[in-house]
């Protein structure tokens, strides 16, 4: 197979990201593996003897589209594509399908979620899932929203869950500081994760509880909002802004509660790691919730931006020392079950072989 990918994460053009490496690997199961991807500067990078990277920039938006559209042309015509994946089903979706549609080869689409509709998002978006041949997505949950919403046939859609390897520094006993009890919660700072809910309901967690701390790691457009809040809250000795970490898992290690309170999310990762470093999990019902995190089995799941709900999760789990290590222990027991890295990759070659052997069939 001969692959072209378009992308959206710029850091692809770094041999040393994770991402790259990433790409690596699935550039393993092609003949050609080809990722485009939005770039502030024009870059090319040679990630193996298979396996190219290109950053395409350009003005605005718009004018990294057209490049974007006109480098994958040339690169389908050169090098014989079989297939365009995309990782968007919106703008750079509407790219891919208009590529492969006038190349007739096949288009897989990678949906991790979905981000709030405006108007014209959701008419493209109408319009290019049902055309795509092959559909790769992270759950269930995903899964039924594209049968029932966009009429997708099932066969088309292969659930990959998204891999994850937790560190090896991850410790058997964590390692704990004074009499503190620390909520976590990691991701960037935008007002979809709806941290200030966490803030909100620390206000009156800390009233019960002295002991209470909230750690924030992340950095994001929503963090001068979020410290204004923890400010007004009089919160600044329980509310603590850690900034961007490359390595997380000494924060994993010293926590008590993960905590994650998202209006959307797709297949979130941190929840992965969380669950690997065996922490129980507070979180919406969104994402992975009831698929990989079972309300009362291995975390508790609350409805969306329910501060009351949230914060009797949070006292219940601290005045439940037994319901704590439960719920950790089976997130941990959930996390040993996921599929292997070997397996993830078995679906995505399968998924890749679905849009191949029957490119543009109708839906």
């Amino acid at each position: 197979m001969r692959i072209v990918n378009l992308g959206l994460d710029s850091s692809v053009l770094d041999k040393t990201s994770r991402l790259a490496g990433r790409i690596v690997e699935y550039g393993n199961l092609a003949e050609k593996y080809v990722i485009i991807v939005p770039a502030v500067a024009e870059k090319s990078a040679a990630l193996s003897g298979n396996v190219q990277a290109h950053g395409v920039s350009g003005k605005n938006k718009i004018s990294k589209l057209l490049g974007i559209y006109r480098l994958a042309q040339k690169i389908i015509e050169d090098e014989k594509i079989d297939i365009v994946t995309v990782q968007d089903q919106y703008y750079l979706g509407l790219i891919a399908c208009l590529l492969a549609r006038k190349s007739n080869i096949g288009l897989e689409l990678q949906i991790h979620g979905f981000e709030k509709y405006r108007a014209l998002r959701k008419i493209i978006a109408k319009f290019v899932i049902p055309k795509a041949d092959s559909i790769r997505t992270v759950s269930q949950r995903l899964k039924k929203r594209l049968v029932e919403e966009f009429g997708v046939k099932e066969e088309k859609i292969t659930v990959v869950p998204i891999y994850v390897e937790v560190s090896d520094k991850r410790l058997e006993v964590r390692d704990k500081r004074n009499n503190q009890f620390v909520f976590l919660t990691i991701g960037r700072l935008v007002s979809v994760k709806n941290i200030g809910l966490q803030i909100m309901a620390m206000a009156e967690v800390v009233k019960m509880h002295l002991e209470a701390e909230l750690w924030i790691v992340g950095d994001g457009p929503e963090r001068r909002r979020l410290e204004d809040s923890v400010k007004r809250l009089d919160l600044e000795g329980q509310v603590k802004f850690f900034g961007w970490q490359d390595d997380v898992s000494n924060f994993y290690n010293q926590a008590d509660v993960f905590l994650l309170t998202s209006d959307a999310e797709g297949w979130p990762l941190v929840i992965v790691e969380a669950a690997g470093f065996g922490l129980p999990i507070i979180m919406t019902d969104m994402g992975s919730a009831g698929e990989f995190i079972i309300n009362g089995e291995n975390g508790i799941v609350i409805s969306l931006n329910n501060q009351q709900a949230l914060e009797q999760a949070m006292i219940r789990l601290m005045e439940n020392d037994d319901l704590r290590k439960k719920l950790g222990d089976s997130a941990r027991e959930a996390f040993s079950r996921l599929p292997s890295k070997e397996e993830i990759l078995r679906r995505y070659k399968e998924s890749w072989e679905k849009a191949i052997h029957n490119p543009n069939v109708p839906n």
